[in-house]
């Protein structure tokens, strides 16, 4: 799985090729809607299949001019010897690291390797307390990446890698490319994205999509609406997400309001919206809230849906999504945790603390793609029994 291209779920590898006109029957005729869209307009529902970080990696590398971040057992011998562990003690816990699962007492040792006042402390928790050294982060410098021109500067950041746009901005992608499990294309997406979202689609309550536009074969106005649903997704006998299944909307307000508005434009969808907010799974994803978000996309003849997400989201929320699972993400991912804590403080590019100046979001870019659903609201569901 952790080789799995990207969007293979989506119908463009293994999925029977299905007639057109099955998905293009609006959802209120299927299911009774009676909403607010206009008479004619079309519907259509969507379940996310993938969601994660928009990488673009260079296949030589060039794209991380300092080259790809040190390894966790570099970092951790550097961390653990300017703290005055003992050398001998040093090269035994990461003699132990390599071998396999560690003990108890080696665990302990890298976990409590931050200092403040001369005491250890737990760096999952207190990442600061693990100072930012030279050559601890690595930035990703390369001329292309995914997302949006957020801050309306095109003089500063990437050429975006689809459209060949200036000014892109994508912090996150900046702190983390560099980091060996972050590396990917949108054919083969990073191990770590893949890893993860195909665990955390299991667990948690789906993450579902509707597109509403008059006429999806003709240039025009469309509004896209993201919600939280009431069941988890299911797999097809590949293993992939289930197509045409029914998603209950999940009625809490606070799920109610993602709604971003945009144009129809030789068959790309391209709409933005002030604020977006669902919540999601601590493994991966805490909860989603993107402000000033972006959304692109295409439907492709079988009815999926593919594109790219951007905003900017609270870099903090990014980091403890990782810290969360502490000593296990650092050993499986071999990403140091308080390295990618330092780069994105230091990538934050937005919402500045009106008291220190700091920034407190940093820009973003998610791969997204979805599978053809069916919607229903929890009193349009009980109308039905």
């Amino acid at each position: 799985m952790l080789f799995l291209k990207f969007g293979e779920d989506a119908g463009t590898i293994r999925n029977a090729k299905r007639p057109i006109s099955r998905f293009l029957v609006t959802t209120a005729v299927v299911l009774g809607f009676a909403g607010p869209s206009p008479a004619a307009a079309e519907t259509r529902d969507f379940v996310v299949s993938w969601w994660m970080q928009a990488a673009n990696s260079s296949k030589d590398d060039s794209d991380c001019p300092q080259g790809i971040n040190p390894s966790l057992e570099e970092l951790v011998r550097q961390q653990l010897l300017a703290v005055d562990i003992p050398k001998a003690e040093v090269e035994n816990a990461i003699s132990v690291l390599n071998g396999g699962a560690p003990p108890a007492d080696v665990v302990d040792m890298i976990m409590y390797r931050g200092r403040h006042n001369g005491k250890p402390m737990h760096v999952y928790t207190f990442p600061s307390t693990v100072p930012d050294v030279p050559g601890m982060t690595r930035f990703n410098m390369g001329p292309e990446a995914y997302g949006f021109n957020l801050d309306g500067n095109s003089k500063t950041g990437y050429t975006e890698a689809d459209t060949k746009e200036a000014g892109i901005d994508n912090g996150f992608w900046r702190a983390t490319g560099c980091f060996i499990s972050h590396r990917g294309s949108r054919e083969k997406g990073p191990t770590h994205g893949i890893m993860h979202w195909d665990l955390q689609r299991d667990k948690q309550p789906a993450w579902a999509i509707r597109v509403v536009a008059d006429d999806f074969t003709k240039d025009g106005d469309v509004t896209v609406s993201l919600y939280r649903a009431m069941e988890r997704v299911w797999r097809d006998a590949n293993g992939d997400v289930r197509r045409y299944s029914t998603f209950r909307i999940d009625p809490d307000k606070r799920w109610q309001s993602n709604t971003l508005k945009g144009k129809i434009k030789n068959g790309e969808v391209t709409v933005s919206g002030e604020q977006l907010h669902l919540l999601g799974d601590p493994y991966v994803l805490t909860d989603l809230d993107m402000n000033k978000a972006q959304f692109r996309f295409k439907l492709d003849a079988d009815g999926n849906l593919e594109g790219v997400l951007g905003g900017y989201i609270p870099w903090i929320t990014i980091f403890y999504e990782y810290g969360s699972s502490g000593f296990t993400t650092e050993f499986m991912t071999g990403v140091n945790l308080p390295a990618m804590y330092w780069a994105l403080r230091k990538s934050a590019d937005g919402s500045p603390d009106p008291k220190t100046g700091e920034n407190t979001t940093i820009s973003s870019a998610y791969r997204v793609a979805a599978v053809p659903a069916f919607l229903v609201t929890k009193d349009q569901n009980e109308a039905r029994r």
